[in-house]
């Protein structure tokens, strides 16, 4: 049996990120996830003033009380969304004028929404048309009800709820549509929690604190990170293998922890132990599913679909539309190219699996979760070759080296 030790999970990193910068002190943070969505974001927060140290794969980060004082900088984000939405926020807190740029996905991703969000704070900040870059020059804030629509992505809630501390008791936060992703809000509230502030929330509509809370330094060891578990169980599925992963928690609040419950309906058995779990693969079988509250799993469910018995219908996706790729229409394209009939819409993917399949290279896009989800294809289908198979270090290093090993245990 192929045994996994997956990396930290960025999300929960950069979330501490914040909130560790954010705090009057030293924070620890342990396994730590070094990859280019956290080396931006320890990168934006040094320009702002913060001091952070790494030891190994420990994290120090001196926190000042969320006091910064930067006259004039610049910080590019890449293609990391957490990060650059993360950081508009934190920088409307800063004394001078911060710029937030990216590579050029970024400046195609929507920001706006969170923008307008932030303006009602009395704050000055622009973007372009509702897109990168966007440039912050603080404010008198007034704290009060700050309206948002987090239809989009769901970090532009988060990103409000990160910096509500500092904000004071009466800021309050009120979604005015549907929230995407309701895990990673979920995920938010927790790590508000683990440095001492616990938010309110009324179905998870509106969020607000009771007291003038305080957030506190704290030691946080990094959960294990589910998303880049599913392609080792999207492999083992596949292959009708049994991996063990470790660091994986049955009541976990991370999103992608649905993906193993999806591939359990598919026909795998699932065996929970204690920080551990066991998937085998079996005769898979086709579903239809809802995956707006995890939308990171989506490419390694189609992937492993294509080997399914009946079609498999993935909707209420709309926000994939507006990831490191539009995901909707990438997997389409790329999937079409090796022979699967997919139907796409605005908000769904419609797998029907096909008798054969023929080699083909697949673009990435420069995705890192396409990259990683076509490795599974590599699987089953020779000749499958993946353009730019470095993207992976957005979220995952080294990758492709343990999923090497993976082929060598199941001798492929």
């Amino acid at each position: 049996m192929f045994e996994f030790i997956p990396p930290g999970s960025k999300s929960h990193a950069n979330r501490c990120l914040i909130l560790a910068a954010l705090a009057d002190g030293k924070s620890f943070l342990r396994n730590f996830p070094f990859c280019e969505d956290t080396i931006y974001m320890i990168r934006g927060l040094r320009k702002l003033g913060v001091k952070i140290d790494i030891d190994g794969d420990n994290v120090i980060v001196n926190g000042n009380g969320g006091k910064f004082s930067k006259k004039k900088t610049k910080i590019y984000c890449g293609n990391a969304g957490t990060t650059f939405r993360f950081l508009t926020a934190l920088s409307v807190l800063n004394h001078g004028e911060v710029i937030i740029t990216g590579s050029k996905r970024m400046l195609q991703r929507p920001i706006g929404d969170l923008v307008e969000a932030l303006k009602q704070l009395n704050v000055k900040i622009d973007s372009k048309n509702g897109f990168p870059p966007v440039k912050i020059a603080g404010g008198n804030f007034s704290p009060k009800k700050v309206i948002i629509n987090p239809k989009i992505s769901s970090q532009f809630l988060s990103a409000l709820l990160l910096i509500m501390p500092v904000l004071g008791k009466d800021f309050t936060v009120e979604s005015d549509n549907d929230l995407s992703s309701l895990p990673y809000v979920k995920m938010t509230l927790h790590t508000l929690n683990q440095f001492g502030v616990k938010v309110y929330q009324q179905n998870f509509k509106t969020f607000y604190l009771r007291s003038d809370l305080k957030l506190k330094p704290a030691e946080i060891n990094i959960e294990r990170d589910s998303s880049s578990a599913t392609y080792f169980f999207g492999s083992a599925a596949v292959l009708k293998k049994s991996i063990k992963v470790y660091g994986i928690n049955k009541n976990s609040l991370q999103a992608d922890i649905k993906f193993i419950k999806i591939l359990k309906r598919m026909g795998c058995t699932i065996r929970w132990g204690k920080n551990y779990v066991i998937l085998t693969g079996k005769k898979l079988k086709g579903v239809s599913v809802d995956m707006n509250d995890a939308p990171d799993s989506v490419p390694a469910l189609a992937v492993v679909s294509i080997f399914a018995e009946g079609k498999t219908l993935i909707k209420n996706i709309e926000n994939l539309r507006y990831k490191e790729s539009d995901r909707i229409s990438a997997l389409s394209t790329e999937l079409k190219k090796i022979g699967v009939m997919v139907n796409q819409g605005k908000d769904f993917l419609e797998i029907i699996p096909s008798e054969s399949y023929v080699p083909a290279e697949i673009e990435t896009y420069n995705d890192h979760r396409l990259a990683m989800s076509f490795a599974i294809v590599q699987l089953k289908i020779p000749g499958i070759k993946i353009k730019n198979p470095e993207c992976v270090k957005k979220s995952f290093t080294n990758f492709w080296s343990e999923f090497n090993k993976l082929r060598e245990a199941y001798k492929i």
